[in-house]
């Protein structure tokens, strides 16, 4: 009777081994995933669920051509803090800040990728403010050496990366965001438009088939 009971435990024994071996792989394999998963994403995963709501603190809307809505949005406040940024170029160096706002978004479809930068620093304490969509405003050359702390806010890049596969980024070329930031909350909104050519001048234009987005629009609330 003995010999039955031990080759009993002997097989649980070696069922529970194999278990563990199990998870410790699934483990590994899920970390594995989420690494590759998040390589070039900036900014921590979108969260919340269900449909896009008023509770999101990042909620865009895409109009496409076709004439189809996406909303994709995050639901807990990403940071937005002002960022230095430097660099060379035509024997200069240049050292400036700007805010910055980088999360990734869920939508019903697929996750995106949503990147906003102001051309200068936006003060912890400041009333409403418009700024002017442009692109262009952030692809000049070195603006000088030293410093530019002081330069005036006036322009803003805003970017939605499709993922799921990567798609090329969508750019508004014009339009305008509002903000303003108080007891260590920016708050505003966004109203752009598209341009209904390619992108970027190295890429190919999109098929006259693909849906490309026309406009832009949304609100944001990101913790400084």
């Amino acid at each position: 009777m003995q010999a039955p009971r031990s080759m009993r435990w002997r097989r649980v024994g070696i069922a529970a081994a194999v278990l563990v071996v199990i998870g410790m792989l699934g483990g590994v394999g899920w970390i594995a995933w989420w690494v590759n998963d998040n390589i070039g994403a900036p900014g921590p995963p979108p969260t919340g669920s269900g449909p896009c709501g008023r509770a999101d603190s990042v909620n865009l809307e895409l109009v496409f051509a076709n004439g189809r809505t996406l909303q994709a949005c995050t639901h807990d406040r990403p940071p937005c803090p002002n960022q230095t940024v430097s660099g060379s170029g035509n024997r200069q160096t240049f050292s400036e800040s700007r805010f910055g706002l980088g999360n990734q978004l869920r939508s019903t479809s697929r996750r995106y990728i949503f990147s906003m930068s102001f051309n200068a620093s936006l003060p912890l304490e400041s009333a409403e403010q418009t700024l002017q969509i442009e692109p262009g405003a952030f692809l000049s050359g070195p603006p000088g050496s030293g410093s530019t702390d002081n330069r005036a806010l006036t322009s803003a890049v805003v970017q939605v990366t499709p993922r799921d596969p990567y798609e090329d980024a969508y750019t508004p070329v014009s339009g305008s965001v509002s903000v303003a930031s108080t007891r260590g909350v920016a708050r505003g909104s966004i109203d752009g438009t598209f341009s209904t050519g390619p992108t970027r001048t190295d890429r190919p234009a999109p098929t006259a088939t693909a849906a490309t987005p026309i406009r832009v629009t949304g609100t944001f609330a990101c913790d400084r």
